[in-house]
């Protein structure tokens, strides 16, 4: 699928690589006619939406919401004269010797699935701020938001998604979810003024003890842009990639 509006190729799959050139040989032509001079891939339509290929791996089961592709869909990419925009990673370090860190200025308020909608109300309105600088970034409807975090409410635990306060505001959040005995360190967005403030490090942290306590064996620090400040938080924890994905560009 090519979005025309933006530039972008998305939806895309190969059944093998002389198709997959094809297809995206039709695509480029069809995105540089309506006067496009940057085309990015895979996209699909923003970054709310599933985007990025897997482009290295070790041996380690997918975890819901990533990326699944044949590595040499990079290939085809690569070939074509697409060249590596943005690099992420996913990483994950045993939980079990976890440490509290506690900010006595900072307190942590768990979701409410009985208000779940009020909740995630208060998730989106966060992220719109706490994102907004964010690469390739696109406001979306509360509508279209809910209906993508909604159906993740039965894996969610409330002591696992949290809310920071400070100064009577809440100032951040973090949104994880379960997958077998793995924490999935998901999301994270702190609001504008309060960064810099040990909000990040105050929510990952209680998120961490919070899972040690309830016996999860492992965190993975999922989807994480190699330049994002939350690297380095995971990074203190001994976080190790097990996994890579590349969102790509062609100039034409």
């Amino acid at each position: 699928m090519i979005y025309s509006d933006k530039g972008y190729i998305g939806c895309f799959e190969m059944k093998d690589k002389e198709v997959g050139k094809r297809q995206l040989a039709e695509y480029v032509n069809d995105l540089k006619s309506a006067g496009h001079k940057r085309i990015i891939a895979p996209i699909n339509g923003d970054t709310w939406h599933t985007y990025r290929l897997v482009s290295w791996s070790e041996d380690e089961p997918f975890f819901p919401m990533e990326p699944q592709n044949p590595l040499w869909y990079n290939e085809v990419l690569v070939e074509a004269g697409f060249k590596p925009l943005k690099k992420y990673s996913s990483g994950k370090f045993p939980l079990g010797n976890i440490e509290s860190t506690k900010n006595d200025k900072i307190k942590i308020r768990n979701f409410n699935k009985a208000e779940s909608r009020h909740d995630l109300e208060r998730i989106y309105e966060l992220s719109l701020q706490g994102f907004d600088e964010n690469f390739l970034y696109n406001d979306i409807s509360k509508d279209e938001f809910l209906k993508l975090y909604q159906p993740l409410l039965p894996m969610l635990d409330e002591e696992l998604m949290i809310f920071a306060v400070k100064d009577g505001k809440t100032a951040g959040f973090i949104f994880t979810f379960l997958s077998g005995e793995n924490l999935i360190l998901k999301t994270m967005a702190v609001l504008p003024e309060f960064r810099s403030s040990g909000i990040g490090a105050a929510l990952m942290n209680h998120v961490l003890m919070t899972g040690q306590e309830k016996g999860l064996r492992t965190a993975v620090a999922a989807l994480m842009s190699e330049e994002n400040y939350s690297q380095r938080i995971v990074g203190k924890y001994g976080s190790k990639k097990f996994r890579e994905y590349t969102l790509y560009s062609l100039e034409v």
